[in-house]
């Protein structure tokens, strides 16, 4: 990572948790209050009033953004950085809003011209030297749970607090757990299966998830699935949450659903051609989803409109695994 602020990028580890404080008004009035946030690490924010001018550098906080209809001023977008496009879930919602592009400039002298009233960032941006610099631009909210992905439902809520539309955030959360729930309904030959996430980032690069309480991995388990049980002794064994598989490794994926991240479609060949897959489990069923960078970011960093996304996305595999 450069001294550049990557808002894409993970930071390894888990911080540890701290609670969250939101004092705020209790109507649904937009003219509502100020709001104080005590943030796990440390800090305390406070907005003196409902904000006009957000900026969002987290693909997390412009989708929770754009759920409450709020478009805003300017954004950073790590797939648009790193592939030239948006996540399909935002549609054209972003059109008029300014894309914060990390190659053009400092970052902070771009957000300052956007003239901020609210700045979001993810958890790990605090880990930027750019971060202070940022913060001093209008009130910041960064990591709200201590973990290195905050909950979707959680930012949902600390949006409507801002906001001042608790009732608001309430139905988002309701409405994009109903959605969850019916896929459940839909396949409840789910519960017990066993899935595989991996990202083939070179033609005999892989990279796999281990932990079963990574956000990637929250989906999963709301549908009551369970990760492959190598995967997770294999966690267990390094406490790396993901970590690199080596081709001759691919048997370790063997789950009933598989689902693989790749750049290009000519690595998704290349994967297919590799010795073992054809062996796998979910090869065999016809329980393999192949997603792109854009689309994996559903699953990576959770949010009120990428997980119905995602969850369209997994339907035939998850039909395939329960047939």
């Amino acid at each position: 990572m450069t001294s550049r602020l990557r808002f894409g990028a993970l930071i390894t580890g888990v911080l540890m948790f701290a609670g969250l404080l939101a004092g705020c008004s209790s109507s649904d009035d937009s003219a509502g209050g100020s709001v104080q946030l005590n943030l796990p690490d440390g800090r305390s924010v406070t907005i003196p009033e409902t904000p006009k001018r957000i900026v969002t550098l987290g693909d997390q906080w412009t989708d929770v953004a754009l759920s409450f209809g709020v478009t805003p001023v300017g954004y950073y977008d790590y797939s648009k950085s790193a592939t030239g496009e948006l996540q399909p879930w935002y549609g054209q919602k972003l059109a008029d809003s300014t894309f914060i592009d990390p190659t053009k400039g400092d970052d902070a002298t771009t957000i300052a011209k956007l003239d901020p009233d609210l700045i979001f960032a993810p958890g790990f941006a605090s880990n930027s030297p750019e971060f202070e610099q940022i913060a001093k631009l209008a009130p910041t909210v960064n990591s709200i749970s201590g973990q290195e992905i905050d909950p979707w439902q959680d930012m949902v809520t600390v949006m409507g607090t801002v906001l001042h539309q608790p009732d608001k955030a309430t139905d988002i959360i309701d409405d994009t757990n109903a959605k969850v729930a019916a896929v459940g309904k839909e396949f409840p030959g789910l519960a017990g299966k066993t899935y595989a996430l991996a990202f083939m980032y070179g033609n005999d690069q892989l990279s796999v998830l281990g932990d079963p309480n990574d956000g990637a991995a929250k989906l999963f388990s709301e549908l009551k699935m369970e990760m492959a049980p190598k995967l997770v002794a294999e966690y267990q064994r390094t406490r790396n949450p993901r970590f690199g598989l080596s081709t001759e490794n691919i048997p370790m994926l063997d789950a009933d659903v598989l689902v693989v991240a790749t750049a290009t479609p000519e690595q998704a060949e290349t994967l297919r051609k590799l010795p073992g897959y054809k062996n796998l489990k979910a090869v065999k069923n016809n329980a393999v989803t192949f997603m792109s960078q854009s689309q994996i970011t559903g699953l990576n960093a959770p949010s009120p409109n990428s997980v119905p996304y995602v969850l369209d996305l997994l339907k035939p595999s998850f039909g395939a695994a329960t047939s």
